[in-house]
């Protein structure tokens, strides 16, 4: 949504709710940005309608050491998740398989210490 008009931008966002809507979803829905990129009207838009901007903490995919096997996912995100972290993971764009073979031991993992996971809906009424 970079260099996006305002229409489009409204249009876009008020599209998507009501096909969330449609589902039958009744919660308060959070906007993460394509790519986590927010820049001109994007940012206008979700201010002046009150919106959450929701981005990630964790991306093991993107650095080519850490994606070189589901392994060093895990121990990637094991090794440097803290509370209230959001771990960004994209199986269905993996050739290899590497992200969705982690994904139990990246659970298993986070398990083992105590995590719990939760709703990014649960995550902002801790913070708040």
């Amino acid at each position: 949504m970079v260099f996006k008009s305002p229409s489009y931008i409204k249009q876009e966002i008020e599209d998507t709710d009501r096909l969330i809507r449609e589902t039958g979803y009744k919660g308060t829905i959070q906007f993460r940005p394509p790519y986590g990129k927010k820049l001109l009207f994007l940012p206008y838009y979700l201010k002046q309608n009150g919106r959450n901007t929701i981005t990630w903490d964790l991306e093991p995919e993107t650095d080519p050491r850490v994606n070189a096997s589901s392994e060093t996912i895990i121990r990637h995100v094991v090794d440097n998740v803290k509370p209230g972290s959001i771990i960004l993971l994209h199986p269905m764009y993996d050739g290899k398989g590497n992200t969705l073979n982690a994904i139990k031991g990246i659970i298993k993992g986070l398990q083992d210490q105590d995590y719990i996971f939760k709703t990014v809906n649960e995550l902002l009424e801790y913070r708040n």
